[in-house]
């Protein structure tokens, strides 16, 4: 092996150490941030009133010490410390929202298993041992398993978000025709699907087994983790102890959803260009290369099969993905 070759992959490892190891930190940082705003959002919400002990809360903390008891999950508890991805309550969180019947050992199975695999393709591709490409390959899948598991979590909660205005018409119909407020939720429970309908059925269900009404409904606000869910619940939970115009408060908040909804229609109308033009960049250098292939092959194999070609085209991809994923972050807005 000549000594530019050992340079060029001591550079390469570097470099991918250092990214990782930046990535990580962005990440402890980003979940920390979010840690606090819930915990804010629990001491002005849950909390705000009468200070009384959140049962959910605590039948959670004696199904955690229980939980705890298992090797996997101490081993879990105690690598979060070094990796925020493997803290415990929020992958439990996590699967709560994304309606998968998950446990953390499970997830650290999956992860396992998705990571062994990038690392096997990342042996064969680059030429290194598996002990080099283990690591690398580890960390990946945890964080591939992981965005699948928030991806399929802000997809129920966005499908959630879209059937809530309809479900709060549904009522504030019901409450001025004189119905009481569980029996508006308990029909809108009845009346649409999932996952609107089986939350308001889960909410209806726990008021009928003796949970108070504000509880129900920050456990569903909870598992949704989005603002409006959170100003639903305290809507009601203030009318239930001070009284106050509920329907016009759930009216305005309808009114709110729909504008928004009507809003990211318009952004996303207008940044469609910009997406096409991204989709358009990022695909011309595998255009470039499949032309290459075809018309002079001798010329594109050593990218293939000459180590040093292999770091370039890896470099390449992972220069290609950083881009792709600036590019669709700046369309990407909060409304």
């Amino acid at each position: 092996m000549s000594l530019d070759l050992v340079v060029a992959a001591a550079i390469f490892i570097a470099s991918v150490a250092v990214a990782i190891g930046l990535g990580l930190f962005v990440l402890t940082v980003v979940l920390k941030m979010q840690a606090r705003h819930r915990k804010r959002l629990a001491r002005v919400g849950r909390r705000r009133m009468s200070g009384r002990l959140d049962m959910e809360e605590a039948r959670l903390m004696l199904v955690r010490q229980k939980q705890d008891s298992n090797l996997v999950v101490k081993l879990t508890e105690a690598l979060a410390r070094f990796i925020p991805l493997l803290d415990t309550s929020r992958l439990r969180a996590n699967f709560r929202r994304a309606a998968l019947e998950w446990s953390v050992g499970s997830f650290v199975a999956i992860s396992l298993a998705v990571g062994v695999v990038i690392a096997v393709l990342m042996m064969l591709a680059l030429g290194r041992p598996i002990y080099v490409t283990l690591l690398p390959g580890l960390l990946t899948g945890m964080l591939l398993v992981d965005r699948f598991v928030k991806f399929r979590g802000g997809r129920r909660a966005n499908r959630f978000m879209k059937q809530l205005p309809d479900a709060l018409d549904t009522i504030i119909r019901g409450i001025r025709s004189g119905l009481p407020v569980i029996e508006c939720i308990a029909g809108v429970g009845q009346e649409y699907e999932d996952p609107v309908g089986g939350h308001f059925r889960a909410i209806s269900e726990r008021v009928m087994l003796g949970e108070t009404l504000d509880g129900a409904l920050w456990r569903v606000a909870r598992v949704i983790d989005k603002p409006e869910m959170d100003f639903f619940a305290i809507s009601i939970a203030i009318q239930v102890e001070t009284g106050g115009s509920l329907s016009d408060a759930l009216g305005n908040l309808a009114g709110l959803l729909r504008a928004r909804e009507r809003m990211k229609l318009k952004i996303k109308a207008i940044s469609s260009e910009a997406k096409a033009s991204a989709l358009i960049i990022g695909a011309l250098p595998f255009m470039m290369l499949g032309l290459l292939m075809m018309m002079s092959p001798d010329y594109v194999m050593p990218l293939f099969t000459d180590p040093r070609g292999r770091i370039m085209l890896l470099a390449g991809l992972a220069s290609i993905s950083v881009g792709a994923f600036v590019m669709w972050r700046m369309t990407q807005f909060e409304i």
